[in-house]
């Protein structure tokens, strides 16, 4: 089957944050993280984060962003809304969030198949693999085509914001607001070729990252020793497990790929996939990381965007996109430029 990328957008509001001002303001948040690990593990967390901003947003700017990214990915394929078969929205914290505005809870794909005219999309919504979402989604538009082959155009969404004084999420990151778009066509003649897809989810993990509402109030809860004790000492190995699962399904190997593209963590974590692939320490091309911070699914879309815009990706190429995130789930992604 002939899928391709045929667009990819994103959006982020204007305003920002320092870092180092959400750490003063969460402070007590901050502590209370980090309060299990060691002296060592704290100062890892810290010390290896690279991050210097993030942008924000309220809840109810961030649908209009959902709202840009998708229009630009619709104008730059080169469609319009009603070639729009299926619409997936999987926005981690969206749904919990929407607390206010006109359609509290409803999925963002629901109101982008009335806002973008694309009534007739089917439309989907999930929120299972956090950062590592892109993957599931594209897995899932993959399944649908292959099953109904009335089903020739994927509108991906996602949008993320931080509820109020939850941005710290150390020991891992900072979290940035944002909303990206990638829309996947049958049978096209433009954007990369999808090769293979490969995801897995390690549910009893789920304790990891988790939302809880207590008096009315969300929260991101961060349980620092199920990731140092449980998810870190396999979190590469089993990235590495989806890396070769992908290179074999595609018939390639890892010094076949021209690009790697990975999500916007923490320059620690960025270094740990370096190391995890056999690249030199710094060798991953530059992101707007520092100034965005982590947007959790959107960061792929992200660093793809920025990278093609920069000329960096010539036709022929290979990419192998590459996260993990909440769930506990990892994906990759390989696609031919």
């Amino acid at each position: 089957m002939n899928v391709r990328i045929a667009a990819a957008a994103y959006a982020v509001p204007p305003d920002d944050e320092a870092v180092e001002a959400v750490f003063e303001r969460e402070q007590v948040r901050v502590e209370r993280s980090l309060a299990p690990l060691s002296p060592e593990s704290r100062r890892k967390a810290v010390e290896g984060l690279g991050l210097n901003r993030v942008r924000v947003c309220g809840d109810s700017q961030l649908y209009s962003l959902v709202l840009e990214a998708a229009s630009k990915a619709v104008a730059e394929a080169g469609i319009t809304a009603r070639d729009i078969n299926l619409i997936i929205d999987y926005s981690t914290w969206a749904s919990e969030s929407a607390s206010s505005g006109d359609s509290p809870g409803l999925s963002f794909a629901h109101r982008l198949s009335a806002d973008l005219a694309a009534e007739t999309s089917m439309i989907l919504s999930f929120k299972v693999g956090g950062c590592a979402g892109l993957h599931v989604a594209i897995k899932t538009a993959l399944g649908w085509m292959a099953t109904d082959e009335s089903i020739q155009t994927v509108l991906l969404v996602t949008g993320d914001a931080a509820p109020q004084g939850n941005r710290s999420l150390l020991p891992i990151t900072m979290h940035g607001d944002a909303a990206s778009a990638v829309i996947v066509r049958r049978e096209g003649t433009e954007g990369p070729l999808l090769l293979a897809v490969e995801a897995m989810t390690l549910g009893h993990l789920q304790k990891a990252i988790t939302m809880v509402r207590t008096n009315g109030r969300l929260d991101i809860v961060v349980d620092a020793l199920c990731m140092e004790r449980e998810v870190r000492p396999i979190y590469f190995l089993n990235l590495l497990l989806m890396v070769n699962k992908a290179l074999a399904a595609s018939s390639l190997t890892l010094k076949d790929i021209d690009h790697f593209i990975y999500s916007n963590l923490s320059q620690r974590d960025r270094e740990g996939f370096c190391k995890m692939v056999g690249l030199p320490k710094g060798s991953l091309p530059s992101t707007a990381m520092t100034e965005y911070g982590h947007t959790f699914a959107s960061d792929l879309v992200i660093n793809y965007v920025h990278m093609r815009s920069e000329g960096l990706i010539r036709p022929g190429q290979l990419l192998l996109f590459a996260s993990a995130g909440i769930g506990f789930t990892w994906g990759v992604t390989i696609a031919r430029a």
